[in-house]
């Protein structure tokens, strides 16, 4: 049975699940002064126990808070939304998270889904357009996008990453991507382009997550299906193997310490 709580109850809880050290690194990353620090997975579970709600949604959007509006995207109806609200909610964001958390979570399951994938794609706003992409990919992934013309749409992809802004490149990418892994017939396509395209991120690549190069992506995703470790992930697990073995080390010495004393001691008093 979903638990019913008002706004006010919702946005107490959250600031309360807030920690500094969480807030500062969400602000660093663009979230804005009005953010509490709260973790992912508290928002989850507070998500899990409302269940979907549409209405209280709304309220936690309007809020403008980050966290209220990360747990709004769990709480959303997609068929309860117009393209109109839609537009309403994602156009005037200038943050990245939110933006993905929009497409990812309500707006791919949206009946409106395709006229604004359309939309956007075709329009000139960065994020909007990145949106568009992500939806795009969403929509392959589950199977919702009917007569989609692959080869124009992998031209395409061919043609605007080069010159697009940095946040819309990666949502092209994100679906030249999801094409090479969920249009099997189109996997050695999508690799190639992606070799054509090059490298075109320069960032480096944070220890255990996968490239954004997309042959790369496409072969550690595929590999993970078939249930082998890539590299990064072979790599991640010697380090947590590695750190574990020193913990274990630096607890060990200190009961040896003490032992040795004992019988030092010991020693002493036989004396």
């Amino acid at each position: 049975m979903p638990q019913q709580m008002t706004l006010s109850q919702v946005m107490q809880q959250l600031e309360a699940q807030g920690d500094d050290k969480v807030r500062q690194r969400y602000v660093r990353d663009g979230a804005g002064d009005n953010v509490f620090g709260v973790l992912l997975g508290k928002i989850r579970g507070l998500a899990q126990a409302l269940g979907t709600n549409h209405a209280l949604g709304l309220e936690l959007w309007a809020s403008g808070n980050h966290e209220a509006r990360i747990l709004a995207c769990m709480l959303l109806d997609p068929g309860a939304l117009t393209e109109k609200e839609a537009r309403g909610l994602l156009e005037p964001l200038s943050n990245v998270t939110l933006v993905d958390e929009l497409v990812g979570r309500v707006f791919v399951h949206a009946p409106v889904a395709e006229a604004l994938q359309t939309r956007w794609m075709e329009g000139d706003t960065e994020l909007p357009r990145r949106a568009g992409w992500k939806l795009l990919a969403g929509r392959i992934a589950r199977g919702l996008v009917k007569n989609l013309d692959v080869e124009a749409t992998l031209a395409r992809i061919e043609r605007e990453l080069p010159a697009t802004p940095y946040r819309v490149k990666e949502g092209i990418n994100y679906c030249l991507v999801w094409i090479g892994l969920h249009l099997p017939a189109y996997t050695e396509s999508a690799i190639a382009i992606g070799e054509r395209l090059g490298r075109w991120d320069t960032r480096p690549i944070p220890k255990g997550c996968t490239s954004s190069y997309a042959p790369e992506w496409i072969a550690a995703a595929l590999a993970l299906r078939r249930g082998e470790k890539t590299e990064a992930r072979q790599a991640m697990e010697a380090a947590s193997a590695k750190k574990k073995k020193k913990k274990k080390k630096k607890k060990a010495v200190p009961a040896n310490k003490k032992s040795a004393a004992k019988k030092a001691a010991a020693s002493k008093r036989a004396r």
